[in-house]
């Protein structure tokens, strides 16, 4: 199911791209070539990330999938015709639905909760994390996760160069 889901998500992509352009090409719409090239990145985009990191890559192309879903829907339902509303609600539907289902596969796979977006990676600490080593041993609990910073030694004995005025204003000068 997971290498279908690819392979479905990069012809999707390229699809989308081809109908921007034949929309360009026939009609003369510009709004259709703009919105194929951006729809059609993102889906190869989320090709690309579904390579390495699946759950993001198929979280990527199925909103592409259902976001479009929606907006051809409409469209159908205003223009009741199949070409080309009609076509991409149906592809839209079924590559949404098909990454998504991918992505469930995924994650049960990798035996991680359905709700997470990515695996865990080396390196990045949750905000829980880390924080014990900071907590000092007693005190005040508010200032658990606060550190001290000493200032740079060139600005602990500063003055101040200037002076302040009272009813003053740059906008009326007395």
């Amino acid at each position: 199911m997971i290498e279908t889901a690819r392979v479905a998500l990069a012809l999707y992509g390229a699809l989308l791209i081809a109908g921007g352009i034949i929309g360009k090409v026939k009609a003369g719409s510009s709004a259709s070539l703009f919105a194929g090239a951006v729809s059609g990145a993102i889906a190869l985009v989320g090709f690309w990330q579904s390579l390495r990191d699946p759950a993001v890559g198929f979280l990527t192309g199925g909103l592409v999938g259902l976001l479009l879903t929606g907006i051809f829907m409409s469209r159908y339902i205003r223009t009741r015709k199949f070409m080309p509303a009609g076509l991409v609600l149906l592809l839209s539907l079924l590559v949404g639905i098909l990454t998504m289902v991918a992505r469930q596969e995924y994650m049960q796979k990798r035996d991680l909760p359905a709700g997470e977006l990515t695996q865990k990676r080396p390196g990045i600490l949750s905000p829980a994390q880390g924080l014990e080593d900071h907590r000092p041993k007693s005190g005040d609990p508010l200032r658990a996760n606060m550190r001290h910073i000493e200032p740079p030694s060139d600005m602990r004995e500063s003055t101040c160069d200037f002076e302040v005025r009272r009813n003053s204003s740059p906008a009326f000068p007395t």
